[in-house]
């Protein structure tokens, strides 16, 4: 199938809606209607701003026409159409689709171990991850750092940034380890080839210390961030994404060894700095407020965390559905804060549904499904007794 742009029902719409932030979606171009009168003179009759998908839709469409529906400008000029649709949260599965039809179409063309049937090949990827996908998303990204270390070499940056799209990944699945060893393997190959404080070498240590985090290697993760810390401060960086990234995680590590008022303060200072540059459902915000959830669960806090997490789970649930993994990881958190709090009732019915969610997204065996459903099978064996909400003490 060629690939064709046609504009959507509600794309003419998209241009006097404000966007989900509030604001109206920035134009790309103007589109602009001219009257040209008997004296000669110009006169402007109307203009319309284009948001970028149409404008790049557009063009091409106009490739299309010019150059034949698999020339490899054609296919280029479509992709970048499709990179705009990817970042319209309402126009992911478009998207998608429009990425494979044009990785077939690249492949029988250029041939898929080529430079940009491999560009095109990771853009799916990261929509894929982006929209929940890990299991086909692993697929995609273990085929693009496969077949770029055979056309580039192992140590070529576009290479590392496959082993890296696929170590974050690996994360979403739980397989920790197989995230920290590939996440550390990028940066000791980036850091030979660029230096150890090169931008780029500061976000793979950022990478690779939030996968330390994930797998619970807490005492090797403090050092880590620390020092990551240190470098990003000598370049007046620690307030900037990878710092705040970092300090957020550090946060996580401080609560995890026991020093909870280390921790707190952390995460006070980190979210008190997201909130005047980040919306209130930006993944980092979430993070960090599940990060200050844990340290107010660590003090038995248990009232106070379960409201932070009651809002991230709708935050998170409205942005990206109930069945998303992000949304069942948000349910699985708060449903461990009301099996303290002896709210059993609430928290089976929660651990029901990240039972059947696991299930569905990581398969009947994965350690998620297994651990939700062992907790499940204590609540019912273990109900607490109606009167213990007015026993236990404010």
């Amino acid at each position: 199938m060629a690939p064709r742009w046609r504009r959507k029902r509600n794309d003419d719409a998209g241009r006097d809606e404000p966007s989900a932030a509030g604001r109206k979606p920035p134009s790309a171009a103007d589109l602009v209607v001219t009257m040209v009168g008997e004296d000669g003179r110009e006169e402007e009759i109307v203009r319309v701003g284009l948001p970028p998908h149409e404008l790049l839709g557009m063009k091409a469409n106009a490739t299309y026409e010019r150059l034949g529906p698999v020339h490899p400008e054609t296919l280029l000029a479509f992709r970048a159409y499709t990179r705009a649709l990817a970042r319209m949260e309402d126009r992911h599965e478009e998207a998608r689709e429009r990425f494979m039809d044009l990785v077939r179409l690249q492949a029988e063309t250029l041939g898929y171990v080529h430079e940009e049937t491999l560009t095109t090949a990771a853009d799916l990827a990261g929509l894929l991850r982006d929209t929940g996908d890990f299991v086909k998303a692993e697929e995609v990204w273990r085929s693009v750092w496969t077949s770029r270390s055979e056309l580039f070499g192992p140590g070529d940056p576009r290479t590392l940034d496959a082993a890296s799209g696929l170590a974050r990944v690996l994360e979403h699945l739980r397989r920790e380890p197989e995230a920290v060893a590939l996440h550390q393997d990028v940066l000791e190959r980036r850091t030979l080839l660029l230096g150890p404080d090169a931008p780029a070498v500061l976000a793979d240590a950022g990478l690779h210390t939030a996968a330390l985090c994930r797998g619970g290697h807490w005492d090797e993760a403090e050092p880590a961030l620390r020092d990551l810390l240190a470098r990003l401060e000598r370049r007046g960086e620690q307030d900037g994404p990878v710092g705040l990234s970092a300090r957020a995680n550090l946060g996580a590590a401080l609560c995890r060894l026991g020093r909870l008022d280390e921790a707190e303060a952390v995460m006070s200072d980190v979210l008190a700095v997201q909130r005047r540059t980040r919306s209130a459902d930006h993944p980092e915000v979430i993070s960090s407020r599940n990060n200050l959830a844990a340290v107010l669960h660590a003090r038995q806090r248990y009232a106070e965390a379960a409201a932070i997490l009651r809002e991230i789970l709708a935050a998170v649930s409205g942005k990206h559905g109930d069945g998303h993994p992000d949304t069942v990881h948000a349910r699985d958190n708060l449903a461990n804060v009301l099996i303290d709090d002896g709210e059993h009732d609430e928290a089976a019915r929660l651990l029901a549904r990240c039972r059947d969610d696991y299930a569905r997204v990581f398969g009947p065996h994965h350690p998620l499904t297994r651990k939700a459903a062992e907790r499940l099978d204590w609540l019912r064996e273990n109900p607490v007794p109606r009167r213990s909400r007015r026993d236990r003490s404010p």
